[in-house]
C-alpha cells in the first residue's frame, strides 16, 4: 500500500478505546500538503430516513413447477366431473332396471345385478377421484402455502401475471434467528448486478429452506425480473423508518475486526470513529441518529484516502491495515 509522504508528517499517533470495546488509532493530524498528496477526499453526511432491514436470500421460482401443478389440479377436477357423469348415468340405469325388474318386466336377474354393480363401481370411481384431488391439494398447500394454493387451482390472482410473463415469483428466506415478526407488504430484491426489483408480498411459505428461518413468497413485476434460480439479496423491513445517515462503503476501513470511519475533527485533523450497530444497505451502512453517536448529519467524513491514513497509523503502532471487505 502506498504511504503518505513523510513531508506530510504524521504528527500525532496514539491509542484510544472505542465504543465497541476495540482499540482504534487516535486522531491523525496532517499538513495540507499531506492531505493533497494522499488523495484524501471528504463528504458531508446527509440526513435520511431509513427502515431497518434484514437481508434474506431470494430466488426466482421456476414457473414451470406452478404450471405443472395447475395442470394436475385441472386434470383432477376433470376426472371428478367424468366420474360424476358416469355415476349419474349408472344411477339412472340402475333405477330404470330395478323398476322394470320389480314390475316383472323384460329384465333378467343378471341384468338387474349388473346395473347395481355398475352403480357401485361408478360410486367408487367418484370417491377415488375426489380423494386424489384432496391429496393433490394437501400437497400443494404443504409446499406452497395457503396464499398460493387457490391461485394454483384456479390460475387467477398472482399467477395470472406470471402466466403472461409480466411478473415473477420470488421466494425469500430470512436467516435463522432474524428478528422479523411480520413480513412487510413490500421488499426489494437485488441481484449481484443489474437493476433492483420491487416486490409485493403474496404470503408465507410453509417450508423452511435448508434449516434457515421462515420463507415468504413475493411477486415482482416488470421487465426487471431476473432469470430463474439466480441468487438475490432481498431487503425486508423489520420496523418503521428512523432518521440517520448512510456511511458509504468506501469510507469504511477495518482495524482488528472493528469497522471504523475517519471524520474531520479539525482543519487538518481526522479522528477514527468505530461504527456502532449499523444496518447494511445497498449504498453502505445506515447509522441511526441517537444520543452519543458521532456520525450525524453535516459531519464530514473521509470517503477516499481512509485506508492510507489507517495504514500509516497502524504501521506506526505496529499493526496491519485493512479495508472494507464486508459482502
Amino acid at each position: 500500500m502506498r504511504s503518505l509522504p513523510r513531508v506530510a508528517g504524521l504528527l500525532l499517533i496514539g491509542l484510544l478505546s472505542s465504543a465497541r470495546g476495540q482499540t482504534v488509532l487516535a486522531p491523525v493530524k496532517l499538513t495540507q500538503d499531506g492531505i493533497d498528496a494522499g488523495g484524501i477526499r471528504l463528504e458531508k453526511l446527509q440526513a435520511i430516513r431509513h427502515a431497518p432491514t434484514v437481508a434474506a436470500f431470494g430466488q426466482v421460482v421456476d414457473p414451470a413447477r406452478l404450471a405443472a401443478l395447475a395442470a394436475q389440479s385441472a386434470e383432477a377436477k376433470a376426472d371428478i366431473a367424468v366420474a360424476e357423469a358416469k355415476l349419474k348415468l349408472a344411477q339412472e340405469e340402475a333405477k330404470r332396471t330395478a323398476s322394470l325388474y320389480r314390475a316383472q318386466g323384460n329384465v333378467s336377474m343378471a341384468d338387474y345385478q349388473s346395473t347395481q354393480s355398475a352403480e357401485q363401481v361408478a360410486t367408487s370411481g367418484q370417491v377415488v377421484a375426489k380423494a386424489k384431488l384432496r391429496a393433490l391439494e394437501a400437497g400443494i398447500r404443504a409446499t406452497w402455502g395457503a396464499a398460493l394454493t387457490p391461485a394454483i387451482e384456479t390460475g387467477d390472482g398472482p399467477l395470472a401475471e406470471i402466466w403472461t410473463g409480466s411478473a415473477c415469483l420470488v421466494l425469500a428466506t430470512v436467516p435463522f434467528g432474524s428478528e422479523l415478526a411480520v413480513a412487510p407488504p413490500q421488499a426489494t430484491a437485488r441481484p449481484a448486478s443489474g437493476p433492483a426489483l420491487t416486490l409485493r408480498l403474496v404470503g408465507p411459505s410453509p417450508q423452511s429452506q435448508n434449516g434457515n428461518g421462515p420463507g415468504y413468497y413475493f411477486l415482482g413485476s416488470g421487465t426487471a425480473c431476473p432469470p430463474v434460480g439466480l441468487p438475490l439479496r432481498v431487503d425486508m423491513a423489520t420496523g418503521p423508518e428512523v432518521s440517520g445517515v448512510v456511511i458509504p462503503a468506501a469510507a469504511v476501513v477495518w482495524h482488528s475486526a472493528t469497522p471504523i470511519v475517519y471524520r474531520k475533527s479539525g482543519k487538518t485533523e481526522f479522528t477514527p470513529v468505530a461504527l456502532p450497530v449499523v444496518d447494511r444497505t445497498a449504498d453502505g451502512y445506515f447509522v441511526k441518529d441517537e444520543p452519543g453517536v458521532e456520525l450525524k448529519p453535516s459531519v464530514s467524513i473521509v470517503v477516499a484516502g481512509a485506508a492510507l491514513l489507517l495504514s500509516e497509523a497502524q504501521a506506526a503502532a505496529g499493526g496491519t491495515a485493512g479495508s472494507d471487505d464486508d459482502d
